[in-house]
């Protein structure tokens, strides 16, 4: 394997994110460790041939569009854009795939570009009870932290971690432990990030007793 993608080599470069939402319309703010705004993602869960998520580089909604996130109907499969897909030849497609009907495993693949040249690559999004950020931990009781494996190495290469109370701002910390350059990092934001909402949204159906769509807080490891 080409040395400049081992994730080991990246382990001590670790990346973290702090993911918060707005009171209302459930917009999400991506900003660094120093509270640097870097992400708006805009939530839309009813408007016809919108994204669900559409994520801006920068602080609101009318920042460039970066990427975006569909959430398929009667599918439990989602279809990610790396891009605008508003600029045709400026987005890459990719699905985030269901592996089970217990919605605790998401498949999805990539093409990570370096100096060597370019490599697909397959990464698998697990719910965890078990794995957390540094610093934090996973509640047995949450449906909503994941880990990422890269399924080349079977390592653990980055971690969704909800907060361990229903916070009224923020929804939780990711951090990424592999070095495959700055659209990767994007990528493993938009398909955690749109796990977690598509989660949450379940979670809320299930709790006003509309059934959720299965999702609960069963596997995990």
């Amino acid at each position: 394997m080409n040395p400049s993608h081992s994730p080991s080599s990246a382990s001590c470069d670790s990346r973290l994110y702090h993911v918060y939402h707005t009171m209302f319309h459930h917009d999400y703010t991506v900003t660094s460790t120093d509270k640097t705004p870097l992400f708006y993602v805009d939530n839309s869960a009813f408007t016809p041939k919108k994204p669900d998520l559409t994520f801006h580089g920068g602080t609101d909604k009318n920042a460039p569009v970066v990427g975006v996130s569909k959430f398929l109907h009667f599918s439990r499969h989602l279809k990610l854009g790396l891009g605008d897909p508003q600029s045709i030849n400026r987005v890459e497609w990719e699905d985030l795939v269901c592996q089970n009907f217990r919605h605790n495993k998401y498949r999805w693949q990539m093409t990570i570009r370096d100096v060597s040249g370019a490599t697909r690559r397959s990464f698998m999004w697990k719910r965890t009870h078990s794995v957390a950020v540094e610093g934090s931990s996973a509640t047995k009781w949450s449906s909503r932290n994941f880990k990422l494996v890269d399924e080349q190495t079977e390592q653990v290469i980055a971690i969704f971690t909800s907060s361990a109370f229903k916070s009224v701002k923020k929804s939780g910390k990711l951090q990424i432990n592999a070095n495959y350059g700055p659209e990767f990092d994007l990528m493993v934001l938009i398909t955690g990030l749109s796990l977690y909402e598509k989660q949450r949204r379940r979670d809320n159906s299930s709790s006003s007793g509309g059934g959720g769509g299965g999702g609960g807080g069963g596997g995990g490891g």
